[in-house]
């Protein structure tokens, strides 16, 4: 009888590549003359343009059957990040809006599991902003940046093919400023974050710290005499009215409450609106001063960072019942997850440190589920033993990198 040869070729293809400055251009279509809108449309596409002129990951699959190609496939993912961007120049040509960035592109290759390597859906709750220093908003009446600042950040996540950004802004997480951690060597559990996660049905939060939004020279920015004003704007210029904008951001594990990863950033542009004047944050007023201009690029990057970031980390299920040798957990097709799918399965343990501080353990548990039945908001998978013999309960996990 004949045999047919099989033959399957895997290659990979990495081109690793320094932090290193790159020009790109991306483009978007006005439309309703809403150049806002276009405004953010292409700057995604110039960063994703910058992306790929950073570190690439191919990797392809081919197989042969009695000397015939029956597949063939390729796969090109971008193993980089935008760690600084500015806009270099804008311009509308025949109802287009061309705008060229200049973007620090750094590898992020080492992330495991990156670009969401499963296919898996993660979710991730945005919670309302801590303001550190309320009175840093005065100028233009800016205090509900703590509630529209994520809500922009939701706003903008929405959409995203392995990522689905919840609404936890009804939420703050921090009361007091000797809460928030201040870098993820911290390992500082948020609590908060796990009755958030829990209610609303997320596996990572997100939560943030707005530090500043000073004037950087506030003692330029008063009323002047004619002759001291005249000064002041020929040796300061519009840096007179340079405003900042200081923001932290954090993820935390929705399961253990641990903080995962955290990032910092800071951009600065001109208020140059009339001091008793109340705007607000994000409103179509604001994003017209050079000030809100530079913040919306701020936040088009944070985007960005978040969607890296979020899939560098695994995906995450909780075990919401046992059935005999059946678990049934709280994720289901809306996160693409399919019968056939196989999870490694964990036990949550609490240890406490010699200060009798507790934190949140994983164990592995050497089993695996195999999934049955898949509904929408939920799945149904089994066991080769009993899970009472390796002490799975409620509240568990399974977990795929």
């Amino acid at each position: 009888m004949y045999k047919a040869l099989i033959f399957t070729l895997f290659f990979f293809f990495s081109f690793p590549a320094t932090a290193q400055w790159v020009e790109a251009t991306g483009t978007s279509v006005i439309g309703h003359q809403d150049l806002v809108q276009a405004r953010r449309a292409a700057i995604r596409d110039a960063l994703r343009q910058a992306s790929f002129q950073g570190a690439l990951q191919v990797n392809g699959y081919q197989a042969m059957s009695q000397g015939e190609l029956h597949t063939d496939q390729l796969s090109i993912d971008t193993q980089s990040s935008i760690s600084q961007m500015e806009v270099l120049k804008e311009e509308v040509k025949n109802g287009l809006l061309l705008l060229t960035i200049r973007a620090l592109v750094e590898s992020s290759g080492s992330c495991e599991g990156g670009n969401y390597a499963n296919g898996y859906k993660r979710s991730l709750a945005i919670s309302n902003f801590y303001m550190e220093r309320p009175q840093s908003a005065n100028m233009g009446a800016l205090h509900n940046a703590s509630e529209a600042l994520p809500k922009e950040i939701l706003q903008r996540m929405q959409g995203q093919d392995k990522l689905r950004a919840l609404d936890a802004t009804s939420f703050q997480m921090y009361n007091q400023v000797s809460s928030i951690p201040t870098s993820v060597n911290d390992r500082g559990s948020l609590t908060t974050a796990v009755d958030t996660a829990t209610r609303i049905g997320s596996q990572y939060v997100l939560t943030g710290v707005i530090r500043s939004m000073d004037l950087i020279n506030p003692e330029l920015a008063g009323e002047r005499g004619v002759f001291e004003g005249l000064y002041e704007r020929t040796r300061y210029k519009g840096e007179r009215f340079a405003r900042a904008l200081k923001v932290d951001l954090f993820i935390h594990d929705g399961f253990s409450g641990e903080l995962v990863t955290s990032r910092s950033y800071a951009t600065q542009g001109n208020w140059t609106e009339n001091r008793t004047e109340k705007i607000g944050f994000a409103n179509p007023r604001f994003w017209k001063t050079d000030y809100g201009e530079k913040v919306d690029l701020l936040i088009e990057q944070m985007v960005s960072d978040l969607n890296v970031q979020i899939g560098c980390q695994p995906f995450m299920a909780r075990i919401t019942r046992t059935d005999n040798k059946h678990l049934y957990i709280d994720t289901g097709s809306d996160a693409g997850l399919k019968p056939g799918d196989t999870l490694s399965v964990f036990r949550l343990n609490t240890f406490y440190d010699n200060t009798q501080r507790s934190f949140t353990e994983l164990v592995p548990v050497d089993l695996t589920l195999s999934l049955e039945r898949v509904q929408p908001n939920f799945s149904r998978g089994k066991l080769v033993t009993l899970p009472e013999m390796v002490n799975i309960q409620q509240g568990d996990l399974v977990i795929a990198w």
